[in-house]
């Protein structure tokens, strides 16, 4: 399994249980500090919009740079938050592979990056991996309970909110460090 310690990862435990607001979170956190990079990384295609600007597709993948900063889109969230570039991947899980190989020509090495996918660490390992566990997780997700595994914190919604996050995290070289600021709460997964 390729390891890729620039990567925060993002997984949860369904649909609205708070990845985004998270991922914007960590992104603002770390644009003060430099240059982060979204990714957004989806099993379903559907239409895209304008301001999607497509670089690359394959049999089971499309790859997209952001550029809407108007919409509500996961995506453009994490843009307004203050990555200085997102891309949108629409892919099966079996062609993550693949998609990386068109990513590490337009991630730079180094970068902080905050990926939000339920299926990444299927394939990789990222640096940091942190699940969020919504109120009404779907336990019939095979990703979720592989990432409930995987990940080296879970977090529910009371470890963050709408207004910030509650640690701080940092990219410093190649290894990552979490450090609470409000609460004791969050906690390294069994």
């Amino acid at each position: 399994m390729k390891q890729l310690k620039n990567i925060l990862l993002i997984s949860g435990s369904g649909r609205n249980c708070g990845k985004t607001t998270l991922a914007c979170h960590l992104i603002g956190q770390l644009a003060k500090e430099g240059v982060v990079f979204g990714l957004k990384i989806t099993p379903h295609f559907h239409l895209t919009g304008r301001g999607q600007q497509l670089l690359a597709e394959g049999d089971g993948f499309r790859i997209f740079r952001e550029t809407d900063r108007g919409s509500g889109k996961d995506s453009t969230r994490m843009l307004k938050a203050g990555a200085g570039e997102v891309y949108f991947i629409q892919s099966t899980d079996e062609h993550l592979t693949e998609v990386y190989e068109h990513l590490k020509n337009l991630l730079p090495p180094g970068v902080p990056v905050v990926c939000e996918s339920g299926a990444f660490a299927a394939v990789f390992s990222p640096g940091l991996h942190l699940l969020v566990k919504g109120p009404r997780a779907d336990e019939s997700k095979q990703s979720y309970r592989r990432n409930l595994e995987k990940a080296d914190f879970i977090l529910t919604q009371q470890d963050f909110s709408l207004t910030g996050a509650g640690f701080q995290v940092d990219f410093k070289g190649n290894g990552w460090t979490i450090q609470k600021t409000q609460n004791d709460q969050i906690r390294r997964s069994a």
